[in-house]
């Protein structure tokens, strides 16, 4: 799987952009295998840690797009970013390793989820930021790239627009547990631990704070 070409996403823009540019089906149909073995694999190590495998998926898309091998101006490594430091931390022998890096990076988010009570801009801050940012400034840090990184995160995992409000404490998007076992995306209060199951839905219509119908 570590030769999954840098982005998927242009693969398969090149392909549909003429003769010039066309990428053969042979490459395109091996770089659509990889990537659903990538998911595959998302879906599978979420699962065990109890994480809803869509929330995964909208963080290693905005993390990495799906590239084992990205790297980041700071230093990231791999499809969940993660810093030098954290997988040391979390005994990630080989990052760019997609079986390593997500095992990894998965537990990473399912204690922060954990720690912030289901609070999941809390979470993604702290993933992006640090927990020390999120400490100093009792929320999501005014950090623009923050900022922007849990908004289009949530976006992707809701399949709402979201947009942070001006308060950074105001209406958290909380993720729960019902019953049935079911992962429920709420900004209302309610019962119930925090992550859990794989089967998302919005509580009570539409979310207030921060959702909309553009953005």
């Amino acid at each position: 799987m570590t030769t999954l070409c840098a982005s998927v996403g242009l693969l398969l823009v090149s392909a549909q952009s003429g003769a010039n540019g066309a990428v053969a089906p042979a490459e395109l149909g091996a770089a659509s295998r990889e990537l659903g073995e990538l998911r595959r694999l998302i879906h599978e190590v979420s699962t065990e840690h109890g994480v809803d495998p869509r929330l995964i998926d909208a963080l290693v898309r905005v993390e990495s797009d799906y590239d084992p091998m990205a790297v980041s101006r700071r230093g990231a490594m791999g499809l969940m970013q993660l810093m030098p430091e954290t997988a040391k931390r979390l005994n990630v022998e080989d990052p760019f390793d997609p079986a390593d890096n997500v095992r990894g990076g998965v537990k990473e988010l399912s204690r922060l989820v954990d720690r912030y009570s289901g609070n999941l801009q809390l979470a993604l801050a702290a993933y992006n930021a640090g927990e020390g940012a999120v400490s100093k400034y009792r929320g999501v840090p005014p950090y623009a790239e923050t900022r922007s990184y849990v908004s289009k995160i949530i976006s992707l995992y809701t399949g709402r627009p979201y947009r942070l409000a001006g308060s950074y404490r105001s209406a958290p998007v909380r993720i729960l547990r019902n019953q049935q076992g079911a992962t429920i995306i709420t900004n209302t209060a309610s019962g119930g631990s925090s992550t859990g199951g794989s089967d998302s839905t919005l509580k009570g219509g539409r979310l207030k704070g921060g959702f909309g119908a553009s953005r």
